[in-house]
């Protein structure tokens, strides 16, 4: 039992084990860019499901990853028993406080450790989720919650580009709002270890501008509208790249948006097809001429949702650890004779 203990508390297993890690480490990083249609999806992903599920079936590429959690493990132990094996000494010898310091150092990594732990299995990602200026959607694995787009507001200048970035939400439980706030760039919303994130902004149609006569109708698509004349109409389906086949159906020749028409059902079920490609087209239908005046443009962000239930682990072991090195800095030894002389 003593010569295990030797083992884990020896300064010589730090030493080769911080080097392991490092040529691991890059090992994996040239891997990483050979192979990044497999990784890139490591960053949307929570690490050990990913590591059990894509990684095992891509051991060749992975293998590099399961070497770095082992070495980290190990590490840890080593730490961890270094760490109480000078806790141990210091406290039965009596020995001077300041031999403390560089254990907070290891006590804070241990605790930010533990944390990326809890966070690489539990949790989840949700990345790339699109809504729209006053939408509302659920937030994953969340009963309950959701989320509202209420506005954006940017700033930008010509020499700098975009400044700032501010994305207005509200957290709803249960219809209920609980929470107002803003989303930026670079400062996520957090709420109960729920981290929103911006990943992109703009505007795309989210309805049509029609007129029929001197009538001007704003209609949201899947939308209907109703003219001065008693007549109903309602936008069907869109059709990407518009086409005929030989029986004069329509169908869509490929997914791009590169000649999309509009769907237009009358009451009695008659259809007419609008072209969307600019304002101006028209369309008869029921002796009624639509035509497209312009586009319904509403902003939209896309906001990356991530749970993580280590960060405030995370969060606490790293604030020790600056603590310890702060402590290490300016009070050890001749470095606190040399601040009190200073104050002096």
């Amino acid at each position: 039992m003593r010569a295990i203990w030797r083992f884990f508390v020896s300064t010589e297993l730090t030493i080769i084990l911080a080097g392991l890690i490092v040529l691991d480490a890059s090992w994996g990083s040239i891997i990483s860019m050979k192979n990044p249609q497999i990784f890139q999806a490591l960053d949307q992903a929570i690490l050990f499901p990913w590591l059990f599920s894509i990684g095992r079936e891509h051991l060749n590429i992975s293998l590099w990853i399961f070497i770095l959690v082992f070495l980290t493990a190990i590490f840890a132990i080593n730490t961890a028993a270094c760490a109480l094996d000078k806790l141990y000494s210091i406290f039965k010898d009596k020995r001077p406080w300041q031999l403390l310091f560089p254990q907070i150092v290891h006590i804070g990594f241990l605790i930010a450790l533990l944390g990326h732990l809890i966070g690489s299995i539990y949790g989840f990602r949700s990345p790339g989720n699109f809504i729209f200026q006053g939408q509302t959607i659920e937030v994953p694995s969340q009963p309950g919650l959701s989320l509202r787009f209420d506005d954006i507001e940017m700033k930008a200048s010509r020499r700098a580009g975009l400044e700032d970035l501010k994305t207005k939400v509200a957290l709803l439980k249960d219809g209920k709002e609980i929470l107002k706030d803003d989303i930026r760039i670079n400062g996520p919303l957090i709420y109960k270890g729920i981290s929103f994130y911006h990943a992109d902004q703009g505007e795309a149609p989210t309805g049509l501008i029609l007129k029929t006569g001197v009538e001007d109708f704003r209609i949201k698509f899947g939308g209907a509208f109703k003219t001065g004349g008693g007549a109903i109409f309602k936008l069907g389906r869109i059709i990407p790249d518009f086409a005929l086949d030989e029986t004069g159906s329509p169908y869509s020749r490929s997914q791009d948006y590169r000649n999309p028409y509009q769907e237009i059902i009358s009451l009695d079920g008659k259809k007419a097809w609008l072209p969307l490609s600019a304002p101006g087209s028209s369309v008869k239908l029921e002796g009624q001429t639509i035509e497209l005046v312009d586009y319904i443009n509403t902003p939209y962000v896309v906001l990356n949702i991530n749970r993580d239930p280590g960060i405030g682990f995370i969060i606490a072991g790293s604030a020790i650890l600056v603590i310890g090195m702060l402590l290490l800095l300016f009070l050890r030894g001749e470095r606190a004779e040399l601040v009190m002389q200073k104050a002096d």
